[in-house]
Formats: C-alpha cells, structure tokens, sequence
C-alpha cells in the first residue's frame, strides 16, 4: 500500500546518462549494472551501505513522447570531497514523497503509474522534476524497490 513520508536531504554520487521514455529498457538496466558491478567501489565516502539509488530527473516542460531525461545510478555519500572521475553529484532536497515498495517478479502493475493515481486520488500533486527508486540492496534486473515521487 502506498504512504505519504517526508524524507531528508541527502548527498548521491554516481553515473549517469541521458535516455528517452522509447530507449530507456535498453539503457537503465545496462547503466546501473555496469555502476553496481565494476564502478561502486570507487566512492570512498559512501553511507548507508547496501542501499543505492536510481534517480530521474525531468527536463522541464517534459514531453515523454520526444525529450530526453536524465537517469542516475548512485549511492549515498557523506559529502562531495572525492568523487571519482566520471561521475557526477547532486545534492537530493528534503521533501515530501507519496512511496510505493515494488516487486518486480510479482507484482503485475506500473508502479510509476499506480503511485501517481493513488496520489492524484488522495489530492496531493507531483513537484520537482525528479523522483528515484531506493535498493537494498541492489541485485540485478529483478530487484525490488521503493519508489519515491515527489509531491505537494
């Protein structure tokens, strides 16, 4: 069932791409593999082992149908003072989330979608041109998820 929670700032470290809603099964899944798998362990001042991060950001005026966004795979850091070469960082602000743990080998819905209607239903809007999905860990395609949208 999804909740409401109000989540702190947090620094995320990590690499990145650009993708289109058309191209983005083939690019993510290859992005955060290739992060979890060989690039990880060169951030030195990560926090709150094993959890990590897949974070979009929106352009804005974003069109799904054409415009790109941006796709981050990351972990939490305690601060930016030695980022690896390659990567990039952003500081994720405090806010409030509407939050939906997501099983992909069972369960048969669109989390994304099915998160937006429950709150769009409960009169909360969308904000920020962001949201991400929290692993813990992170174990290859199938792992489950909490996704975090930001709301108002």
């Amino acid at each position: 069932m999804p909740k409401i929670v109000e989540k702190g700032e947090f620094k995320v470290v990590g690499v990145s791409c650009n993708t289109t809603m058309m191209d983005k099964d083939m690019i993510i899944p290859k992005l955060v593999d290739e992060f979890h798998h060989s690039r990880i362990r060169e951030i030195k001042n990560r926090s709150n082992q094993p959890i990590s991060y897949g974070i979009f950001v929106d352009p804005p005026n974003f069109d799904p149908e054409k415009d790109e966004f941006t796709w981050i795979a990351g972990v939490e850091v305690t601060n930016f003072d030695h980022i690896p070469q390659g990567m990039i960082c952003r500081t994720i602000p405090a806010h409030k989330y509407a939050v939906l743990s997501y099983q992909p080998k069972t369960d048969e819905i669109n989390p994304y979608q099915f998160l937006y209607q429950w709150f769009t239903s409960e009169g909360y809007e969308p904000t920020d041109l962001f949201g991400f999905e929290i692993y813990n860990p992170y174990n290859g395609s199938d792992t489950a998820y909490t996704l975090y949208l930001p709301i108002k």
